[in-house]
C-alpha cells in the first residue's frame, strides 16, 4: 500500500477533523442568499460548515467525486477569508487526492503544486503528493521528461514511502521505452533490482518482466537469455507469470529461427505449460483484486487501489490473449524437439514431448524415454515434477510398465524428500504389494519403517522393521532395519533396550554394517542412563578405535557431560576442548557447556571473556546472540544492567532479522530483567523500546525482526494480562513462516490462535512447524494443540493419537495431566467407560499432577461410576474432591451437588440433607448456583427427615424451667 492503512487518514485527513464545525464562520460567514427551491438538496443552501462536514465524510467514504466538489466549493466560496486560512491549507491535499480519485489529472497538478507549496505540509503527506504529481505528469505525452524526473527524485530519496520507491522505479524505466530508449531502461533495472529484491520481492517480479522486455526491445538476446536463466527459479513468486514466460517464448523462437540451437533450448526449456500458467497467473489475479477489494473498504488508499488496478488491468490482459492461443502446449513441445533435433539429439526430443506421449502408441521406447524423464527429474532434485512423471507413467502405462516398479520406487523417494511423509508410505508399500519378489522391494520396506523414525513414531518403525525380517529373511537390508530398531528404542528413551539391542546387532552379524555407530549408540545409552563411570570408559575406548572419525566431535562432547556428571571438570573441560570447529554444532555446544561450567565455578570475568571470544570469532554464528546474551547476564550480576541493555539492543537492531540466528529469542527473552524489574517506568520502556523496533523493522521489510520483537511484547504485556498478550500473539500469524523461524515463537503464535478460535490457521503453524523441525523442544506444545483440534473438529482417534505422543515426550510435565484428562473425556464420548476410568485413575497416581487436575480426575471418575450405576462408590469420590481439594470452590460445589443428589437416588435422605446444609453454609460457595439449589433441597427435606433425638439433661428436673 502507499500508506498503512488509516496512516493517510490520520495524516491527511487528521487537519480536516480537527477543525471544528463551523469553527470561525458561525458568526463572521458570508449573508446567505435566498433558497433556490430548484438548486440540490444540500449544495447552493450550504455554509463553510456544511461543507467541510461533507467533504471530509465524502473523502473517508472514498468518494471522490463528492469530496472534490464540496471541498473546491469551500475553497472558492471561503477561501480568501483570513479565517479559513487554516482549512484551506489542510483541505488543499484532500481536493488534490480527490481530483487523482476522479482522474483529472491536469486539474489535480494544479492542486497538488498549490500544496506542495505550503512549508508546513506534513513529510507523509508530501510524499503521497509528489507521486501522485509524477503519475499526473506521465498522463500527459507531452510531459513524459518531466514525468520521469519526478520519478527520478522520488525513487532516489529513501526517505520516501518504499512501496511507492519501487513503483517510482518501475515508472521511471517504462518512461525511458516510452521514449524509445529500451537498452537504457534494460540497463538502469539492471542496476537497480538487487538493491531490493530482498525487501520487495513483488516489486522486484514487475521490474524483471520489464527488464526482459527492454532487453528484447533492444536487441539484447543474450543478456536477454542470461536475465531468463537467473530468474527462472523465482517463476512461482512473479505477478506477470505470462508475461514473462511469453517473452522467453518470443525469444526462443528467435533463436529456433536463427538456427541457435542452444540458446532456444535454454529459452523453452523455461516455459511451464498452458494449464500451469492459468492457474499461477489466475491466482495472482485473484490476489489483486482480494487487496483491492479489502482497500476500498478503507479511507484515503486512492493512490494504491489506482496502482492495483493498473497492474490488475495489465494482467488481466496478458491472461485474455494467452488465453485465445491454441494449442500453446503442443506448439511449445514442438518447437522444443524442432531444437533437440537440431542438435541430432532426438531422444531429449521425445522426452519434451511429454504431454503427447498420451496420444501415441505403448510401446518399449516410449516406456523407456517415460522413465528418463523421470530420473532427469529426480537427478535435478525438482521433486514435484518428478512425481508428475511418475503419476504420468503410471497413468499410461499402468501395470504393464515394465519399469514399473522402479517408477514407484522413485515416486516414494521423490516425495519422502519433499516432506510428504505419509503419501511416501504408501507409495513405498504400493511398490511392496504389487512387486514383493522384486530386488528394490525389501529396500522400500525398510523405507517405509524409515519413515515412521522420521515421524516420531518409533514403535511403527520397530514393527516395520520386524516384517522387513520376515518377509525378506536373506535380503541384505536386514542389517539396516536391525540397527535402526536399536535407534527407535533409543529414540522413545529405553535406553537400557537399546544398549542391548546394540550389543546383539554386533553380534549376529559377521562385518556389520553399522559397527563405529552401534558402539557410538551403545555408549550414548549408558551416558542417557546416568552410568557416567561406565560411559566415560567406552566414549574413551571408542575415541582410540577410531580416532579422527566424523563422529569424534559428538563422542567428545559427551565425554565432557559425562566427566562433568562425575565431577571431573579438569577431564571435561579437556573433553571439550577437542571437539574441532568443523564439528558444526557440536562445536558450538562444546563452547557453551564450557562457558555454563565456568558459571557454576562463579568465575565470572573468565566467563564474560569466554563468550566474548565466541562472538569475536564466531560473528556470524546462529548462537552468536546467546553469546551477547551471556555477557549481558555477567555485566547484570554486576550491577551493571545498563551495559547489558547496550549490547543486547545492539544486536538484536544488527542481526535480529537473521532468522538462522535462532537463539536470538534468548536474548529477547534477557531484555526484562536489564530494565528495572520492579519498576511500572523500566516495563514501560522495555514496550515501548519492542514497539518502536518492530514498527522500524516492518516499514523496512524486516518482518523477522518485527515477529521477535512483537512476540516479546506479546510475552511481557501477558504476564499481567493474559487475554491480551494472547490477542498480541494471535496478530502475529501473518508475519510467522514456520519453515525458518523459531519453533518457539511459531508454536506460541499458533496456541494463542488456537485458544483464540482460529483452530484452522493454528493447525496450519503447527503443522508446518513439525514438518521442518521435527526435533524441536516445542514438539510437546505442538502435539497438545493439533490434538486439542482435532477433539474440537470431533476426531477422536487422532486426538487420542497426539496425546499419546505428548506423553511420550513430556512424561514428567506438569500439563501431563490435562492430557490425561482429555484423553479420558474423548474415552468417555466413545463409550469406553472402562478405558476412561482407567486413564483417570493415572492421573490420580501422577507426581506431577497438579491438584486441580486430580480434582477434576475425582469428579469425573465419580460421573462415570454414577453412569454405571454404582452411585454409592461415585459419592465416594465426590466427597474425596471437597475433603482432600477443598480450595477449588466452583469444582467442590459441584462436588457437593453430586454426592448429594446421589444420596437422595440411594434413598439416603439425610445424609443427603447434610451435604447440601454444608454445601449452603460454606461461604466461599454461596456464589455458585449449586448453593442456592441446596437451599431448596434443604427446605424440601427438613420436613421429610426426622430430627435426631437430643441427649437428655444430665440433671433434667433439677432446674425447674429455667433448666429445660
Amino acid at each position: 500500500m502507499i500508506l498503512p492503512p488509516r496512516r493517510i487518514g490520520a495524516l491527511i485527513l487528521a487537519g480536516a477533523l480537527a477543525i471544528p464545525v463551523g469553527a470561525g464562520f458561525c458568526q463572521d460567514e458570508k449573508p446567505k442568499a435566498p433558497a433556490d427551491p430548484a438548486a440540490p438538496a444540500g449544495v447552493e443552501t450550504e455554509g463553510a460548515a456544511q461543507l467541510i462536514e461533507r467533504g471530509r465524510a465524502a473523502f473517508a467514504k472514498n468518494n471522490f467525486a463528492e469530496a472534490e466538489q464540496a471541498l473546491e466549493k469551500f475553497i472558492d466560496d471561503y477561501g480568501e477569508a483570513e479565517e479559513a486560512e487554516k482549512a484551506v491549507k489542510v483541505l488543499t491535499p484532500l481536493v488534490a487526492i480527490s481530483k487523482v480519485g476522479v482522474k483529472k489529472f491536469d486539474e489535480a497538478l494544479v492542486w497538488i503544486e498549490k500544496s506542495l507549496a505550503d512549508p508546513q505540509l506534513d513529510f507523509a503527506v508530501r510524499d503521497e503528493l509528489s507521486f501522485w504529481k509524477a503519475i499526473c505528469l506521465m498522463t500527459d505525452k507531452d510531459k513524459l521528461v518531466e514525468a520521469q524526473e519526478a520519478f527520478g527524485e522520488y525513487w532516489a530519496n529513501e526517505n520516501h514511502n518504499a512501496f511507492k520507491r519501487y513503483e517510482a522505479l518501475l515508472m521511471f524505466a517504462t518512461l525511458y521505452l516510452q521514449q524509445d530508449f529500451p537498452e537504457f531502461a534494460a540497463d538502469f533495472l539492471a542496476g537497480e533490482i538487487p538493491k531490493f529484491r530482498e525487501e520487495a520481492p513483488e516489486a522486484a517480479s514487475r521490474a524483471v518482466v520489464l527488464q526482459l522486455y527492454s532487453r528484447i526491445a533492444a536487441k539484447q538476446d543474450e543478456q536477454a537469455l542470461e536475465l531468463i536463466k537467473t530468474e527462472y527459479p523465482r517463476l512461482e513468486d512473479m505477478t506477470q507469470v505470462i508475461s514473462f514466460q511469453m517473452l522467453a517464448l518470443q525469444l526462443g523462437a528467435k533463436f529456433l529461427e536463427e538456427k541457435e540451437w542452444h540458446n532456444a533450448i535454454a529459452c523453452l526449456q523455461r516455459i511451464w505449460t498452458r494449464e500451469k500458467l492459468l492457474e499461477y497467473q489466475n491466482a495472482k489475479v485473484k490476489q489483486i483484486e482480494d487487496r483491492i477489494a479489502l482497500l476500498k473498504k478503507r479511507p484515503n488508499t486512492q493512490s494504491t487501489i489506482f496502482q492495483l488496478e493498473a497492474i490488475l488491468k495489465r494482467v488481466n490482459r496478458e491472461l485474455d490473449n494467452f488465453q485465445k492461443q491454441e494449442n500453446f502446449n503442443s506448439a511449445l513441445r514442438l518447437r522444443l524437439a524442432m531444437a533437440f533435433q537440431g542438435l541430432g539429439r532426438y531422444r531429449e526430443a521425445a522426452l519434451v514431448m511429454e504431454d503427447m506421449l498420451k496420444s501415441m502408441p505403448q510401446d518399449a521406447v516410449v516406456d523407456s524415454a517415460s522413465l528418463a524423464l523421470l530420473q532427469c527429474w529426480m537427478e535435478i532434485e525438482r521433486w514435484p515434477k518428478a512425481i508428475e512423471a511418475a503419476d504420468l507413467y503410471v497413468e499410461k502405462f499402468g501395470d504393464a510398465g515394465t519399469n514399473l516398479a522402479t517408477v514407484l520406487f522413485l515416486k516414494a523417494e521423490a516425495l519422502r524428500e519433499s516432506h510428504a511423509h505419509g503419501r511416501a508410505q504408501l507409495a513405498y508399500g504400493e511398490l511392496v504389494e504389487k512387486f514383493p519378489k522384486d530386488p528394490i522391494a525389501p529396500k522400500a520396506m525398510f523405507m517405509q519403517g524409515f519413515l515412521y523414525l522420521q515421524q516420531d513414531d518409533n514403535e511403527g518403525a520397530i514393527y516395520q522393521f520386524e516384517q522387513l525380517k520376515r518377509q525378506y529373511p536373506d535380503s541384505p537390508m536386514l542389517d539396516d532395519g536391525d540397527y535402526w530398531t536399536g535407534q527407535a528404542l533409543g529414540f522413545s528413551s529405553e535406553y537400557v533396550a537399546a544398549r542391548e539391542h546394540m550389543q546383539g546387532y554386533l553380534e549376529r552379524w559377521e562385518n556389520p554394517k553399522y559397527e563405529k555407530e552401534a558402539l557410538f549408540r551403545i555408549a550414548v545409552c549408558t551416558f542417557s542412563n546416568a552410568e557416567y563411570p561406565k560411559s566415560i570408559e567406552q566414549f574413551e575406548s571408542w575415541l582410540e578405535t577410531y580416532e579422527g572419525d566424523s563422529l569424534a566431535d559428538e563422542v567428545n562432547l559427551l565425554l565432557g557431560d559425562a566427566c562433568f556428571g562425575e565431577g571431573e571438570a579438569e577431564k571435561g573441560f579437556a573433553a571439550y576442548e577437542r571437539v574441532r570447529p568443523s564439528g558444526g554444532r557440536f562445536f558450538e555446544d562444546a563452547w557453551f557447556k564450557k562457558g555454563n561450567a565456568i558459571k557454576l565455578l562463579e568465575e565470572y570475568d573468565r566467563m564474560q571473556a569466554h563468550f566474548e571470544e565466541y562472538i569475536t570469532k564466531f560473528p556470524e554464528s546462529n548462537r552468536m546472540p546467546e553469546a551477547v546474551y551471556w555477557v549481558g547476564w555477567v555485566h547484570t550480576s554486576r550491577g551493571e544492567p545498563e551495559k547489558a541493555r547496550e549490547i543486547y539492543w545492539e544486536t538484536i537492531d544488527a542481526h535480529g532479522n537473521d532468522p538462522e540466528m535462532y537463539t536470538m529469542a534468548d536474548l529477547l527473552d534477557g531484555l526484562p530483567s536489564v530494565y528495572k524489574s520492579d519498576s511500572e517506568d523500566g516495563r514501560q520502556a522495555l514496550l515501548t523500546r519492542l514497539e518502536s523496533t518492530a514498527s522500524a523493522a516492518k516499514r523496512e521489510g524486516k518482518n523477522t525482526l518485527a515477529l521477535r520483537s512483537l512476540w516479546q511484547r506479546a510475552k511481557i504485556i501477558g504476564r499481567n494480562a493474559p487475554e491480551t498478550g494472547r490477542v498480541e500473539l494471535q496478530l502475529l500469524a501473518d508475519l510467522v513462516d514456520p519453515k525458518i523461524h523459531n519453533p518457539l515463537i511459531s508454536t506460541a503464535v499458533a496456541d494463542a490462535l488456537r485458544e483464540g478460535g482460529n483452530p484452522i490457521k493454528a493447525k496450519e503453524i503447527y503443522t508446518e512447524t513439525r514438518k521442518w523441525h521435527p526435533r524441536a523442544v516445542q514438539k510437546d506444545r505442538i502435539y497438545r494443540g493439533l490434538g486439542a483440534i482435532a477433539e474440537a473438529e470431533g476426531d477422536g482417534a487422532k486426538a487420542i493419537e497426539y496425546y499419546e505422543k505428548f506423553e511420550k515426550e513430556t512424561a514428567a510435565s506438569t500439563g501431563l495431566g490435562e492430557i490425561q484428562l482429555a484423553k479420558a473425556r474423548i474415552y468417555g464420548e466413545q463409550g469406553r467407560a472402562g478405558k476412561a476410568r482407567e486413564t483417570l485413575e493415572a492421573v490420580l497416581e501422577g507426581g506431577t499432577v497438579t491438584a486441580a487436575v486430580k480434582a477434576k480426575a475425582l469428579f469425573d471418575i465419580g460421573r462415570i461410576l454414577e453412569e454405571e450405576g454404582d452411585l454409592k462408590k461415585a459419592t465416594a469420590y465426590y466427597e474425596r474432591v471437597y475433603v482432600a481439594y477443598g480450595k477449588f470452590s466452583e469444582l467442590n460445589a459441584k462436588a457437593y451437588w453430586a454426592r448429594g443428589e446421589a444420596l437422595e437416588e440411594l434413598n439416603m435422605s439425610p445424609e443427603a440433607l447434610e451435604v447440601y446444609r454444608e454445601l449452603a453454609a460454606r461461604d466461599d460457595l454461596r456464589r455458585f448456583d449449586e448453593a442456592e439449589k441446596a437451599e431448596a433441597k434443604i427446605r424440601r427435606l427438613e420436613p421429610l427427615v426426622p430430627k435426631e433425638p437430643q441427649p437428655e439433661s444430665a440433671d433434667k428436673g433439677g432446674k425447674g424451667e429455667a433448666g429445660t
